[in-house]
C-alpha cells in the first residue's frame, strides 16, 4: 500500500478545503485522466465528482470515524 506522500504526488488536488482528502488521478505524463472522478486518498477509492463537495463531505462523515480522520469534524453538515 502506498503512503499518503507517495498518494498526493500520483494525483492533483480538486480545489477548496478538500484539497488534503481528495484528487484527480494523474497520467503517467502528468495530465488529469478524468475531471469527472476523484480519489480518495485515505481508503483509495474513486468518487464521481461534478464540481460539488457535498458527496465527498457525507462520505468522509459516513466511512470515517473522527479518530482515525479528524476531518469529519471539520465538515459537520448537521
Amino acid at each position: 500500500m502506498k503512503s499518503n506522500e507517495e498518494s498526493r504526488a500520483e494525483h492533483k488536488a480538486i480545489l477548496g478545503r478538500l484539497r488534503d482528502y481528495f484528487g484527480f488521478k494523474l497520467s503517467e505524463h502528468g495530465s488529469v485522466l478524468s475531471v469527472e472522478n476523484v480519489y480518495r486518498m485515505t481508503c483509495h477509492k474513486d468518487f464521481a465528482y461534478h464540481g460539488s463537495n457535498t458527496s465527498l463531505i457525507y462520505h468522509l462523515q459516513r466511512a470515517h470515524d473522527s479518530t482515525s480522520d479528524p476531518c469529519v469534524f471539520i465538515f459537520n453538515l448537521n
